[in-house]
C-alpha cells in the first residue's frame, strides 16, 4: 500500500457530505488515499483514534450497567483500527486481478470493518456486500465504498448466527480468526455461502494462536494454499481456501 497525495479532491456529493456529517457527529476522522497494488488511488476515510473509540465503548457499557441503554449494541470495537491484515489482503487482491481478475464477481468483505478489502475489490469490479456485526463500521464501510455505490451494499452480519443473500463467487476475510472459538462459525459460515468453485481469502497476521489454522481447515475438508506478505513490521498470512468436492 502507498499513500499518495489527492491535490485536486473530487467535491463531495450529497451522499457522501450527509454520509460523511452523520459519521461526524460520532466519531473524529481522518482521510487518506490509498493506492493498492499499482491501482487507482482509492479515498479512505478511518476513525482517527481507535483507542478514544474503545474508551466510549468502555463508558457506554459503564452506563449501560447502570440502567442507560445505549444507542447500538455494543462490541469490542475491532473494526475502528486499520489492520495489517486488510491492508495486506487489499494488496494480494489487487495484484492477483492482473491474472485472475474478479470484474463482476459476487465478493463479500465478511467482518468489513471500515471497508478497506471490500473498497479495493469494488474499485477493480467485483459486485461487493460488506459485512460486519458493528453498524457503527458500516457507516465507514458505506462511505469508502460511494463511488462504487450501484454495485455495493453493506449488511449488518454476525457469521456466528446469520446468513447473507449469495451465493458469493469470492469471500474474503481480513483478520477473522483472531480467537480459535471463531474458526468454525467462519468454516461453516464459507462453506455455506461460496458459490460452487467459489475461493475464500483469509489475512492472518501471524498470531500465535492461529498457527493451527491451515492444517485445521484441510481437516475440514478444504484445500489451501499460503503466501505471506510484508506489511510494515508485521507478515501477514495470506490463506486461498476451496471447499474439497
Amino acid at each position: 500500500m502507498s499513500i499518495v497525495a489527492d491535490p485536486t479532491p473530487a467535491p463531495a456529493d450529497e451522499a457522501r457530505t450527509r454520509l460523511l456529517a452523520r459519521i461526524r457527529r460520532e466519531f473524529d476522522v481522518t482521510e487518506e488515499m490509498l493506492a493498492f497494488g499499482g491501482g487507482a488511488p482509492i479515498r479512505f476515510t478511518r476513525v482517527a483514534d481507535p483507542n478514544a473509540v474503545l474508551d466510549e465503548v468502555c463508558r457506554l457499557e459503564t452506563l449501560r450497567e447502570q440502567g442507560i441503554a445505549p444507542r447500538r449494541e455494543l462490541h469490542v470495537p475491532y473494526w475502528a483500527a486499520v489492520w495489517e491484515s486488510g491492508v495486506a489482503v487489499s494488496e494480494h487482491l489487487t495484484r492477483r486481478a492482473a491474472s485472475a481478475p474478479i470484474a463482476d464477481l459476487r465478493a463479500l468483505d465478511l467482518g468489513c470493518g471500515m471497508g478497506m478489502a471490500g473498497a479495493a475489490m469494488a474499485a477493480i469490479g467485483a459486485r461487493v456486500t460488506l459485512g460486519d456485526i458493528d453498524t457503527a463500521a458500516l457507516l465507514f464501510a458505506r462511505l469508502n465504498t460511494l463511488p462504487w455505490a450501484e454495485r455495493c451494499r453493506v449488511a449488518r452480519c454476525d457469521w456466528r448466527t446469520d446468513d447473507l443473500p449469495g451465493p458469493f463467487d469470492l469471500i474474503v476475510g481480513a483478520d477473522v480468526l483472531y480467537e480459535v472459538s471463531q474458526w468454525p462459525y467462519v468454516e461453516a459460515f464459507a462453506r455455506r455461502r461460496l458459490a460452487s468453485g467459489g475461493l475464500l481469502v483469509l489475512g492472518e497476521p501471524g498470531r500465535p494462536t492461529a498457527k493451527g489454522f491451515a492444517d485445521w481447515l484441510r481437516e475440514k475438508g478444504w484445500s489451501l494454499t499460503r503466501e505471506q506478505a510484508r506489511c510494515g513490521e508485521m507478515t501477514v498470512n495470506i490463506y486461498e481456501a476451496r471447499p474439497s468436492a
